[in-house]
């Protein structure tokens, strides 16, 4: 996509993908809005599921609970966070995302800089201790 195009975001012209971890619909990335500084994935997860223990060497997020509640871990540390809740993840801290009840989770995750998503955008520690035994 062109540099500086403008975009409406709907229901047709999203890109939705059914990953292990979730459904994902790319608000924003390089391939959808030609952004090389800005990602936003909505995500849908089922009861029993989540995102597990992993970090982003170069990116910042932030989670921002829609509807649901969400076990969210920072390294070591967890926390339930519910509807317009959110928690900040700065670079190379890993942390997991749970859905906690029995609804599905569904939140935003904006990440940034978008551009260091391919490669090592997202390094899965999950079979790692500490990480395999926190839950």
């Amino acid at each position: 996509m062109a540099e500086n195009e403008k975009h409406f975001l709907t229901k047709e012209t999203v890109p939705t993908e059914n990953l292990p971890r979730g459904i994902h619909h790319w608000l924003s990335s390089p391939e959808t809005t030609g952004s090389d500084q800005l990602l936003t994935v909505r995500v849908e997860v089922e009861a029993g599921n989540g995102h597990p223990f992993h970090h982003h060497p170069n990116m910042d997020e932030i989670i921002y609970v829609l509807s649901g509640k969400a076990e969210q871990w920072l390294e070591e540390e967890s926390k339930i966070l519910e509807k317009d809740e959110a928690v900040f993840i700065p670079k190379k801290m890993v942390h997991a995302t749970f859905n906690a009840g029995d609804e599905p989770l569904v939140f935003l995750a904006i990440l940034s800089p978008a551009k260091d998503l391919e490669g090592s955008g997202m390094v899965d520690v999950s079979d790692e201790e500490p990480w395999c035994k926190l839950r």
